[in-house]
């Protein structure tokens, strides 16, 4: 099984990501992705800091926003992280806040006109995708597609039955830690799992994916997390835990599932848990 991770500008600092990207590097992890967390942090630099810093590994952005992209621009961008890298580049692009098909045709458009303005030899491509009119674009337009707070049941209902060949299916797979134990760890869980409920696209995907209803019990303190919430995120997993997790995913027909960790402690602490996290991949000798 191939094996991502997602690094969030807002939980491990740029300061932390030559050490980190090196260390997810030698562990043998397939690709990383940065999600562009907006006003903190650029995906595109991010990516840069990481290449400079590993000899194997793709870096990508997970993703950056169509709305907000110039194609031309993005072409030079892509270029100079590809060439410099050896082709390790890959460009993840995404709807945003944006909804409906009009979100769809600006991805599938700005796809279009980066590969126009780059030219033979592009980076692949990815979209994210949250339900099948968006992965259907990616089918069609794209090199793969990224999902992202789904539990395996719906991916694998929306995943089409016949893709082309060398089309990649990612998957992030959230897991919160905590150096202040459990109780710290599922409170972020729960926050974040309401938080992006209250994004419009999201809760449309949580009701088709039958989440609404659990998710809107869901109580910060709560002791115990209710089955359909542990089919697709974890607080505090054992490394078995996360196995078997990454084991459905796969199963679902994931190709790359992405491990998406949420670490609040210090450097040290962050450092040990990705150390930890990355045993998941096989060695590369």
């Amino acid at each position: 099984m191939r094996l991502g991770f997602a690094l969030r500008s807002t939980v491990f600092h740029p300061s932390l990501i030559p050490e980190a990207a090196a260390l997810l590097d030698r562990a043998g992890v397939d690709e990383v992705w940065f999600p562009d967390v907006g006003g903190s942090f650029d995906a595109l630099d991010l990516c840069a800091v990481a290449l400079g810093a590993t000899r194997r590994a793709r870096f990508g952005t997970g993703v950056i926003r169509a709305g907000e992209q110039d194609a031309a621009r993005l072409a030079v961008r892509a270029r100079t992280l590809a060439e410099s890298s050896g082709g390790r580049f890959v460009l993840g692009l995404g709807a945003g806040s944006a909804r409906g098909p009009s979100a769809v045709k600006a991805v599938a458009d700005l796809a279009a006109d980066f590969r126009r303005a780059y030219g033979t030899g592009h980076p692949p491509v990815f979209f994210a995708a949250l339900r099948e009119a968006m992965l259907r674009e990616a089918v069609l337009g794209a090199d793969g597609a990224i999902l992202n707070f789904c539990p395996p049941s719906y991916v694998s209902r929306i995943l089409p039955g016949e893709r082309p060949r060398g089309f990649t299916v990612a998957c992030y797979v959230k897991v919160f830690f905590s150096e202040r134990g459990d109780a710290d760890a599922r409170r972020a869980l729960v926050e974040e799992v309401s938080s992006y409920d209250r994004y419009p696209g999201y809760h449309a995907m949580f009701k088709e994916a039958g989440l609404a209803g659990p998710i809107a019990l869901l109580e910060p303190g709560a002791r115990d997390l209710p089955d359909p919430i542990l089919e697709f995120v974890r607080a505090n997993p054992s490394q078995r835990e996360l196995e078997d997790l990454l084991e459905a995913f796969s199963r679902a027909g994931v190709d790359v599932p992405v491990v998406y960790p949420y670490v609040s402690g210090g450097r040290a602490y962050q450092v040990g848990v990705l150390e930890r996290l990355s045993g998941l991949a096989a060695p590369t000798g």
